[in-house]
């Protein structure tokens, strides 16, 4: 169990999630798959994910992902507006909704954090925000530092952002 986050020096987190991310886009997955990538400042990206409803039609989100505590654990991650990058707020366009849900993933659009300040929670165990709230993940899918990368954050979005399991923007009637 890792415990709840610390931060981590920013020069070194900076350079592995530079490093990670510049790999991950190396391999040609990000291209496949339609992935964008924005450098908001050395500890902070944010990546554009096409998501798919069940009809094919495709709808764009924005996950700002930051390296605040990384690599010791995961990414922070919150969906964003594009005007400002500032984090999507409860049932507006920016934030999706779900249907059906893996159970590895957990999605609140208002989640009350230990600190008292409500915010979105991306609820998996590649996400900072996992460690921060109360969780007894099973030892195999603990983040590893050295095993796991941003890439397999980046992985999950994508796979939930698609079919069976998204829906539509959560501002859409």
């Amino acid at each position: 169990m890792l415990g709840r986050p610390t931060p981590a020096d920013p020069e070194i987190a900076s350079a592995l999630f530079s490093k990670h991310l510049g790999d991950f886009w190396a391999t040609g997955i990000p291209d496949r798959k339609g992935l964008g990538r924005i450098q908001l400042d050395c500890l902070h990206s944010v990546i554009a994910v096409p998501a798919v409803r069940a009809n094919d039609q495709c709808d764009w989100y924005f996950v700002r992902l930051g390296a605040e505590f990384y690599d010791s654990f995961p990414p922070t991650a919150a969906f964003v507006t594009p005007k400002d990058w500032s984090d999507a707020t409860a049932g507006g366009r920016w934030q999706p909704t779900f249907g059906t849900l893996p159970p590895w993933f957990g999605w609140h659009p208002a989640f009350n954090y230990p600190d008292g300040r409500p915010r979105q929670l991306l609820c998996f165990t590649v996400t900072a925000e996992y460690y921060m709230v109360d969780h007894s993940p099973s030892e195999e899918t603990v983040w590893t530092p050295g095993r796991h990368t941003v890439a397999a954050t980046i992985n999950r979005l994508v796979e939930v952002l698609g079919k069976p399991y998204y829906n539509k923007p959560a501002g859409e009637q």
